[in-house]
Order: structure tokens, then C-alpha cells, then sequence
């Protein structure tokens, strides 16, 4: 079946914020101990201000099997603020679909490159996907520290236009 992306619908935030929580728990535990996951997920624990960021954000959701297998979005700077896949959907290429569609999205308002701060989780794919690493990065949440990485991908090279199908 199929990856359908779609802008993320008001009534839909709770399950981004399910997935967000249910993402770093889970997805993360190889390169965060408990403590570090539980600190980051505390960044969605209160609802209003969660509801708040995805408005800002504008994210869009990514569709499998009708349910959200995850979430993205791409700021007007090039910036990918959160990108996060729900657990049961690992695997199954979303997170691949879901850049392909930032790629997009960005090509089409003439962005030359877009970025992100990148987990350690993460930072495999990205690379995989041409992204380089420009610095690493310490994150504090409530008195615990985060290791990540800003990263960034060039999209004038050729290799990235190749690769965007249709």
C-alpha cells in the first residue's frame, strides 16, 4: 500500500503528540538512555503548548493502512523542525517517503537546502539521504543533556534532482 501525505487536520494533533511521545520512547532507546527519553518527551507532556508548535509548524501527516505512520514538516527557512515516524510503521519506508516529500516541497519554493537537528537515531538515515553533518550539538531538557546534530542537505546537486521521482 501506498505512503499518501496530506496536511496534518487540528482534530489530528493528539495523535501527533501520541506519536512524538511514542517515537522517542521507543525509537530512540539504542542511543538515549531512559532519562534522556523521557526528558524530550516531556517537551510534548503539556497538550496546549504541543497544539501550539503544530500550528506554527504546519506539518503535514504521512498515511499508511489509514492511520498516521508520521509526521514532518519544512519551514520557510529550510528548516525541518520535527520529523518523526510512530513505531509500528518502522521499516516500512515513511521516513524515506516522508523526506522525498520534504524534497519536494522545498523544490517547489526554490530552496538550494534545507536542514535539521538530527538525534543520533536519525543521523544514519539523514546521512544515507546526503545529508552532512555541520555541527554537533548539546540539547538541555529539564537539566538533562540531548546529543544531536545540525545537519544539511545541498539540493542544487544533481544527484539530489535525480533521485526525485515525477
Amino acid at each position: 500500500m501506498a505512503i499518501e501525505f496530506r496536511p496534518c487536520q487540528f482534530h489530528e494533533i493528539d495523535q501527533l503528540q501520541d506519536l512524538f511521545v511514542a517515537a522517542v520512547m521507543e525509537l530512540t532507546a539504542g542511543n538515549y538512555s531512559l532519562e534522556q527519553r523521557m526528558a524530550w518527551a516531556l517537551s510534548a507532556a503539556d497538550k496546549v503548548t504541543f497544539c501550539a508548535r503544530m500550528e506554527a509548524r504546519q506539518p503535514f501527516v504521512a498515511m499508511l493502512h489509514d492511520r498516521i505512520a508520521g509526521y514532518a514538516d519544512l519551514q520557510p527557512d529550510g528548516l525541518i523542525d520535527h520529523f518523526y515516524v510512530a513505531p509500528w510503521a518502522k521499516g516500512q519506508r515513511v521516513a524515506s517517503g516522508m523526506l522525498q516529500h520534504i524534497e519536494k516541497l522545498a523544490h517547489s519554493k526554490e530552496m538550494t537546502t534545507i536542514h535539521s537537528l538530527v538525534s543520533l537515531t536519525a543521523e544514519p538515515f539523514f546521512l544515507r539521504k546526503n545529508f552532512v553533518v555541520v555541527e554537533r550539538r548539546i540539547a538541555t531538557r529539564v537539566g538533562v543533556t540531548l546529543p544531536h546534530a545540525l545537519m544539511k542537505k545541498d539540493l542544487t546537486l544533481k544527484s539530489t534532482r535525480e533521485s526525485l521521482p515525477g
